[in-house]
């Protein structure tokens, strides 16, 4: 059994036994060229949006096993006359503890320690489309400045989001590079969204990947557009109760009777780009590397007036963010995998514009919370 990781985070199996069921009904065919097309239209020009991935450099490996993608698995089984069961379900509890738990100096350690529990719906419409839902629950298990908790155990719901995506919509004749899309809307279930008014939010997503031997290579570029109701988070004070004093620097706005904007901006539109390295070392264990970069554009604009910071530039705000992730996997069966690795979420650069920042094993600032370790059970039936 080969595997091999895609960007959505899950490890796929090269072969899983699955119930049959056939999708050569013409009018399916005919649905899914459309579907195809409307993607393709979608996600074409968000090229133009970032940079293109550095060519590989192919080399031979006899060492490990080839990896296999899903799309080609399916495909395989689909010449086989085996065709996978439409409905399924992808299941994840993951365990994380922040670098702020190991400070030793009691005055600036900031613990953290969260639970999660992931669940995500599909219906393959088509043996390469797929129509999805996902929904998670969290719980910090401690409470401080980093935990974005005001009680201990307290239980946290996620956006929801509904996605439809193509596993190949072509693929690159002569270099072997696969092209799949995808487009996506999340609703405001989370009380992070709900408290930046926001009605819903779209994403469109684009990914080049290409197979080397047990290596699994892939670059990919998305652009998300949020619709938010205002262009700053606001507090309903009739909502929190009256024991909850609202403060800022400089004051609140007062918006209407009831409504308090707190500060802040929220964001417009953003782009994303991800870089994902997967290798195999055996049938069943695999080691994997992604680094994503992501950029921001507010919803304001700012002048370059006296109340400007030094190293601020004028126009409308932008927000950078970079996450870098290492993880080892090991595949228990045909469905249950175990993974094992670190995250981290920090700034590209540091406030004053003038060192980067290492977005692999940061544990320079524990207290911080930059880095994380996890410990993730994920199944696909």
């Amino acid at each position: 059994m080969h595997t091999v990781r895609d960007f959505r985070g899950g490890v796929r199996a090269a072969h899983r036994p699955e119930r049959g069921f056939s999708c050569g009904d013409s009018s399916i065919g005919r649905m899914e060229e459309q579907l195809r097309r409307v993607i393709l239209c979608v996600t074409s020009w968000m090229v133009l949006w970032a940079a293109f991935p550095a060519q590989a450099l192919e080399r031979d490996i006899e060492t490990a096993p080839p990896a296999i993608t899903e799309e080609e698995r399916i495909i395989e089984e689909s010449k086989a006359g085996t065709q996978p069961f439409p409905l399924g379900a992808s299941v994840s509890l993951t365990q994380a503890l922040g670098g702020g738990t190991f400070v030793e100096d009691p005055h600036v350690r900031r613990a953290s320690y969260d639970v999660s529990l992931g669940l995500s719906p599909y219906w393959r419409i088509t043996p390469l489309m797929q129509l999805s839902a996902s929904i998670s629950v969290s719980q910090s298990l401690v409470e401080n400045f980093d935990s974005a908790v005001t009680s201990k155990n307290r239980t946290l719901l996620s956006d929801t989001s509904l996605a439809l995506n193509h596993m190949r919509l072509f693929k690159i004749p002569g270099v072997g590079v696969s092209v799949r899309g995808g487009v996506s809307l999340t609703f405001p279930t989370s009380i992070q969204s709900q408290y930046r008014s926001q009605y819903f939010s779209s994403r469109a997503n684009l990914s080049l990947s290409k197979v080397i031997g047990p290596v699994y290579l892939a670059y990919g570029v998305s652009f998300s557009k949020n619709f938010n109701r205002y262009t700053s988070p606001v507090i309903d004070k009739s909502e929190v109760g009256d024991h909850v004093v609202l403060a800022h620097f400089d004051g609140n706005e007062q918006l209407t009777t009831d409504l308090v904007a707190t500060g802040g901006n929220n964001t417009s539109f953003g782009v994303g780009n991800q870089f994902l390295v997967s290798w195999n070392i055996t049938d069943q264990i695999s080691l994997a590397a992604m680094y994503g970069f992501n950029h921001a554009w507010t919803y304001n604009t700012y002048e370059d007036d006296d109340l400007a910071g030094a190293y601020a530039d004028a126009g409308r705000g932008m927000r950078e963010s970079q996450m870098g992730l290492l993880d080892i996997s090991y595949q228990v069966n045909d469905h249950l995998t175990l993974s094992l690795g670190t995250q981290t979420m920090v700034a590209p650069k540091s406030a004053n514009n003038e060192d980067f920042i290492f977005p692999f094993l940061n544990f320079s600032n524990n207290h911080r919370n930059n880095s994380s370790v996890y410990l993730s059970v994920g199944g696909r039936y």
